[in-house]
């Protein structure tokens, strides 16, 4: 038999020579063999070309059907065919793509369910969108206008609140914990603004959950060396479960130290001769702190002494319904409720203030509980891009906001700060979602401090001190200056110096610094000459003139809490501004007023460096 071509793929079946050389039976399955053998040819030549099969060819298997079908040429893949008729021809062909697979209907299910999950998440999504507060800046000037004065003197007569602050961190943040102690940690005995006596007491613990083991050791030093670290028995989160875990703690442990009669045989304490002895008691309010906030322990004091001491909550009030959770305060009865409730405890894994202020709504007397906000005096620091940041804030300055508010502002000066609805919320420092920009780039520390002041700060025309300015330094002779361990003009003379009277050398209670007065024995001739006065006004005198100024001859309260203190820069910042100087220096030491010629220095202009000492005296800088 001569070879037979194949109809569709041409190629030559080669045949036996003759029919007579097989039987009937073996002829019938020869011919059955040769048909599929060409079926089989031509499904190949139809991959290879790609082109349609109408029909399943005989033999062919659901599978092997559909991997044919799958090889067809796409419609959508031609020419000559509309954008609209494309996309109609690709979801035709992935319809039936799908439909013949073996799998169509776990497929079916999958992509509905997928479907399904992404419309949830997208509605959750949006409501999210809806309800997030962050998403437009906060009209801070409104609520400065609005909100009245913290007048100190309604407070005179209230008896000072103890409380302690829980500042929430993780255990690898140790230099954040050491910022935080160098700074208003160090200030935990409040203090009254004009006559700087101690009012009320604060304790600031940090509170974490169960540190990992790279760093248990460390953690287990650092407690024993500041005892102020409170280490929770949960694995570590940032959901209500760590809060709530941190009030059952301070149900029982939230306390101060305070001094009784000594009626014991133990050591006591000696105040102005009286005995007295160490006893502990529950704190009047506790607060929970997130480590970026700089809490001012002094304004927060006098804030809770007018709060009531039971059913209290304080906080900065966000969309109406819970207190942010950088910083709030719950009175002592709030926090036994939260710490004894089997309510909070069924519910304590979800975002920690919002689920406060629901754990709250479930007490029994929710309706009394007391919502004390605060918006003027805490926001964010001004060099976050965040919808709460401002410039630091002083009374002085919000005097003039309320009197803007009363007058209105011109059509100018209101186009200049971006609307009516802009103008609500405009700083003088700082740009929503856009990094902060020092007036100039040659500050000194002290002038980049001040050019984070909300109005400008001291040199909002110039930014830049001048050597008129009445802090600006001054240089003076060493040999006036600088005194000799035996120098005559302290009473010393020659070798008698050795052996002191008792009476020439006291010290000073706030600084300890030793105060040496020439003994009355020694002859007015044998003094030597005089010391002097001072070399200069005090830094401390221009200071505390420029504080007197900006609270209002502190008459008001100012900052509670500044937040969003990303950088540990932002926090000496924060200290300086708010906290000043002479508090945050090491114990206010007075001999930091003066500095020695050569010493290391930044910028020339520094308050800091505000007496320098050289050999010869200069007249200018």
């Amino acid at each position: 038999m001569p070879p037979v071509n194949s109809t569709r793929s041409g190629r030559v079946l080669e045949m036996p020579s003759s029919p007579g050389a097989m039987s009937h039976t073996e002829s019938e399955a020869y011919g059955t063999s040769v048909t599929t053998r060409s079926a089989s040819i031509d499904s190949h030549d139809n991959f290879l070309h790609a082109r349609p099969a109408l029909e399943p060819e005989p033999g062919m298997s659901f599978a092997a059907q559909f991997v044919r079908a799958d090889t067809v040429r796409p419609k959508f893949l031609g020419g000559h065919m509309s954008w609209t008729a494309r996309i109609g021809a690709l979801f035709h062909y992935l319809s039936m793509k799908m439909l013949r697979s073996p799998l169509s209907s776990a497929c079916v299910a999958m992509v509905l369910a997928g479907l399904f999950v992404l419309a949830l998440t997208a509605l959750v999504a949006e409501v999210r969108y809806l309800q997030d507060p962050d998403k437009a800046l906060a009209p801070w000037r409104q609520y400065c206008a609005e909100e009245p004065w913290f007048v100190n003197a309604d407070v005179e007569s209230l008896a000072p609140v103890n409380y302690l602050v829980g500042v929430i961190t993780v255990d690898e943040k140790f230099e954040r914990r050491q910022v935080i102690r160098s700074t208003y940690a160090s200030l935990t005995v409040p203090r009254h603004p004009e006559t700087g006596q101690p009012l009320g007491n604060v304790r600031v613990m940090f509170v974490l959950g169960r540190p990992r083991k790279e760093y248990a050791d460390r953690i287990a030093l650092e407690m024993e060396m500041y005892n102020d670290m409170v280490v929770l028995d949960i694995k570590e989160t940032q959901w209500s479960r760590k809060t709530y875990e941190f009030f059952r703690w301070a149900a029982e442990n939230a306390t101060v130290p305070v001094l009784v009669p000594h009626s014991s045989q133990s050591h006591p304490h000696y105040v102005n001769g009286t005995p007295y002895e160490v006893r502990w008691k529950m704190v009047d309010y506790v607060l929970k702190a997130d480590d970026d906030t700089f809490v001012v322990l002094d304004e927060l004091e006098r804030r809770l002494r007018a709060a009531p001491r039971t059913l209290a909550y304080w906080g900065y009030k966000v969309a109406d319904w819970f207190m942010s959770g950088e910083l709030y305060a719950l009175s002592q009865d709030l926090v036994q409720y939260i710490a004894h409730s089997p309510a909070v405890a069924s519910s304590a894994s979800r975002k920690e203030d919002e689920q406060l202020a629901r754990w709250l709504e479930a007490h029994p007397r929710h309706r009394d509980i007391h919502w004390l906000s605060e918006r003027c005096w805490v926001y964010d620091h001004p060099r976050a891009t965040t919808p709460y940041a401002h410039g630091f804030l002083f009374p002085d300055h919000v005097e003039e906001i309320k009197a803007e508010a009363l007058r209105g502002l011109s059509a100018k000066e209101l186009a200049r700060r971006g609307g009516p609805s802009k103008a609500l919320s405009y700083s003088t420092t700082t740009r929503w979602k856009v990094p902060y920009t020092p007036p100039r780039a040659d500050l000194t520390v002290e002038e980049s401090v001040e050019a984070l002041v909300e109005g400008g700060g001291r040199w909002v025309d110039s930014w830049y001190r001048t050597t008129r300015d009445p802090d600006s330094p001054r240089f003076v002779s060493r040999h006036d200056f600088l005194l000799q361990s035996f120098d005559e003009r302290l009473g010393a003379k020659g070798e008698a110096a050795l052996a002191w009277p008792r009476d020439a050398v006291t010290y000073d209670a706030s600084t300890g610094l030793p105060v040496y007065a020439v003994p009355a024995s020694h002859p007015a001739s044998a003094r030597g000459p005089s010391i002097g006065e001072p070399w200069g006004p005090s830094l401390f005198a221009h200071e505390d003139q420029l504080r007197r100024e900006r609270y209002l001859n502190y008459t008001v309260g100012g900052t509670a809490a500044v937040h969003y203190l990303k950088r540990d820069m932002w926090f000496y910042e924060t200290a300086l501004a708010i906290v000043g100087h002479r508090r945050a220096w090491h114990r206010g030491s007075a001999a930091n007023d003066w500095r020695m010629y050569g010493s290391p220095m930044i910028q020339p202009y520094s308050s800091t460096h505000h007496i320098i000492v050289q050999d010869a005296p200069r007249t200018h800088l």
